[in-house]
Formats: structure tokens, C-alpha cells, sequence
């Protein structure tokens, strides 16, 4: 089988040759590539789907699959960069961009209120961070994230998903990136803390922007969810019920998955949900949810639900996930040793291992050795037939 073949055979819950071994190692590769510490074995490959490719694994992309372009109606948004560029270019990250420093100032102009927002890439962690967040005070600042709401429109990019899937080719899928859940789309504009705060102390308000952020995201999943060659699709959210406590993502949350999963199953296509911590909590809501997946699902101690409970709550669950951290950076003598037991361990406690996508918990940390990621891709071939 070829990546893709292996990809879907395992999504539908068939037997593929193997288990697919799919680690996101974008931040992995920017990060290194960013600091001129990519290992000497990778040679000239100029992309992590070429490390990918050059590894033998299989490709499941999330980030050929960023694909939406905004639109804003009678709002003016203007960038500045401050900080300096080591090297004269600016680090890759998945959520923005910083092509001309380290420091990204945001100011969003609407007819009822500015905004401004600030994002800090910070080279010790590999990945930017928001100093600033558009909505810090709650009636300052409504007016005008309400009328941002409302007149933001989100359409495909097709060169951009054309190019993606010409990347990614028949090594793989790509993951369709959706707009965020509502509770994320708060996240995002005020921060974990605010956000709680504003749900809290004006609950009418949150709900009803709630319902504005669902509209506009059923809508552009209508407009790209019957796209050729695009299997699964994934809302970017950051599962976790530190920040997703369930009575919170019942009503922020399930009401809009519900409908988009309906949407997508309607075409036998598969929905996915992007997970980062302890999901426990929230397993019996995943189901209502309909949910297909909850992607990048990390094991005890970073996460607090084992892939095996996962696989015994719903035979229809895909596990995506058990690469992580602790494992990952695993460094010293008898590493790949230890690697092979974990792996033989994890799949071991699988069962018959379909609907099963070996990958990495969230991502791959920058300080993961390659060797162990070939160690990780050889005990998952020893062990992986399913």
C-alpha cells in the first residue's frame, strides 16, 4: 500500500498492511531548520514532507490543508514588525507569520472601535506566543469584535488546496483545517482568562456570538466539504478541559461539532477534533459530538485518557496519537531499546489495531533526536500489522 491507500483503509477501520506511522514533525523541522540544527542525515531535503517522504512514513498533513482566506468588510487591518531577524528571515509558525521581525503588531480598524493584537515569536520555545489579545476589556471592546464577527467571510483558497494535495501526492492525506470551535474562537480573541471571565459575567452576549462564529463556520464547511480528494476535516482547536471544562463545551462547543459533523458524514467523509492535554472529561461528549477523532491524543502523563480506553469507549473511534514528549526526547544509552518496549507496549494494548493512526501527541518536540524517530518508525513497522 501506498501512504494514502494505508491512510483511508485505516480511517474506514479495514485492515491495511500496517499501521500508519504519521509524525507531525513541521514544528520539528522549522525550528531546527530556523536554528541551522536539522540533522546531517536529512541532507538537501527541503521540507518536512520530503523528511517525511526520505523516512518512509506516511504523510498526513495538517498544514497543506490551511487553506482559508479571510475577507473583512469595512475594516482595515494593518501589520508592523519590530525585532530583529537572526539570519534575515523570519521563523515558520503554523498560526502567523513573521517575514519581517520577531515582534507582529495587529490593529484592526472597524466603524464602531480599533482593535490591536500582538504576537511574539520566542526562539527558547520554537513557537510565538500573544503578548497582546484583541479583546481585553469586555465593553470597550464588544462593539467592535461583534462588528468584526459579522463581517468576516472565510472562502477556499483553491490554488492553495491544489498545491497541498500535489505536495502531499499519493504519500498520504491531507487534514482540512475548519474555522475553531466558538470556545476557541474566544480563546483566541481574549485570551484563556478573559475569555472566562466575559462567559461568565455576560453570558447573553457570548451566546449570541457564539451563534454568529457558528454560522460562519458552517458556512464556509459548506462551501469546501464536497471538495475532490479531501477526506478528512478538522476543527484547530486545542482540546483540554483545563480550558474545555464540559458544562462550557455543551454549550459552546457540541452545538456547532454536532452540525458539522453532520455535514461531513453526510459525503462518508471523516471529522476530526485537534486535542492537546486530559480529555477525560469530555469522552462521553465526544461521542454525542459525533465526532470521528480526536487528533494528536496524548497518553498518561501529558494526557490522562490511554489510547486504549479511547479505543474501548467506541469501536468507531479513530485513535490519532502516543507520540510524546517524554518519549520523543527520550536521550542516553539503550534509547531505541526503550522506544521498541513503549511501542510494543502501546500497540499491544490496541487490540487488532484498525482505526488506528500512529502520530505525534499535538507535535514533535524540536529537541527530539532523528534517530528516535527512525527508532519509533521501525517498532512501529515491527509491531504495526494489523
Amino acid at each position: 500500500m501506498n501512504g494514502k491507500q494505508r491512510l483511508l483503509a485505516a480511517l474506514a477501520g479495514e485492515r491495511p498492511d500496517r499501521v500508519p506511522f504519521a509524525p507531525n514533525i513541521w514544528q520539528w523541522f522549522h525550528v531546527n531548520d530556523y536554528n541551522g540544527t536539522l540533522p546531517a542525515a536529512i541532507g538537501d531535503d527541503a521540507s518536512p514532507v520530503e523528511v517525511l517522504r526520505g523516512m518512509g512514513a506516511d504523510i498526513f498533513s495538517k498544514f497543506d490543508g490551511l487553506v482559508a482566506l479571510a475577507t473583512y468588510r469595512d475594516c482595515t487591518l494593518t501589520v508592523e514588525y519590530s525585532g530583529g531577524l537572526p539570519g534575515g528571515r523570519g521563523p515558520w509558525a503554523s498560526f502567523t507569520t513573521f517575514d519581517k521581525g520577531l515582534i507582529r503588531k495587529e490593529r484592526l480598524e472597524t466603524p464602531v472601535g480599533v482593535l490591536t493584537h500582538t504576537w511574539e515569536y520566542r526562539a527558547e520555545s520554537g513557537a510565538p506566543f500573544e503578548a497582546e489579545h484583541w479583546w481585553k476589556d469586555f465593553d470597550r471592546d464588544y462593539p467592535a469584535v461583534r462588528f468584526w464577527m459579522e463581517n468576516t467571510e472565510w472562502h477556499l483558497d483553491a490554488g492553495a488546496l491544489r498545491a497541498g494535495l500535489e505536495n502531499v501526492g499519493e504519500d498520504g492525506l491531507i487534514i482540512f483545517q475548519l474555522m475553531p470551535s466558538p470556545l476557541k474562537q474566544f480563546h483566541w480573541l481574549a485570551g484563556q482568562t478573559a475569555a472566562t471571565y466575559f462567559i461568565t459575567d455576560h453570558p447573553r452576549e457570548m451566546q449570541a456570538l457564539a451563534k454568529l462564529h457558528e454560522q460562519k463556520s458552517l458556512e464556509y464547511l459548506e462551501e469546501v466539504v464536497d471538495q475532490n480528494d479531501v477526506w478528512v476535516f478538522e476543527v484547530p482547536d486545542n482540546l483540554d478541559t483545563y480550558f474545555y471544562p464540559p458544562a462550557w463545551f455543551r454549550a459552546y462547543c457540541l452545538p456547532t461539532l454536532r452540525k458539522a459533523a453532520d455535514m461531513v458524514h453526510a459525503r462518508k467523509k471523516y471529522f476530526f477534533v485537534h486535542a492537546c492535554g486530559k480529555l477525560k472529561a469530555l469522552a462521553p461528549q465526544f461521542m454525542e459530538a459525533r465526532l470521528d477523532c480526536v487528533e494528536g491524543q496524548a497518553p498518561p502523563p501529558l494526557g490522562d485518557w490511554p489510547l486504549a480506553e479511547a479505543r474501548a469507549l467506541d469501536e468507531r473511534l479513530i485513535i490519532c496519537g502516543g507520540m510524546a514528549a517524554p518519549e520523543q526526547e527520550l536521550t542516553g544509552p539503550g534509547t531505541a531499546e526503550r522506544l521498541d518496549a513503549y511501542v510494543r507496549g502501546l500497540f499491544g494494548s490496541l487490540g487488532d489495531k484498525r482505526r488506528f493512526v500512529f502520530g505525534s501527541s499535538c507535535n514533535t518536540s524540536p529537541r527530539t533526536p532523528y534517530e528516535n524517530l527512525l527508532a519509533f518508525r521501525d517498532a512501529s513497522w515491527k509491531y504495526g500489522k494489523v
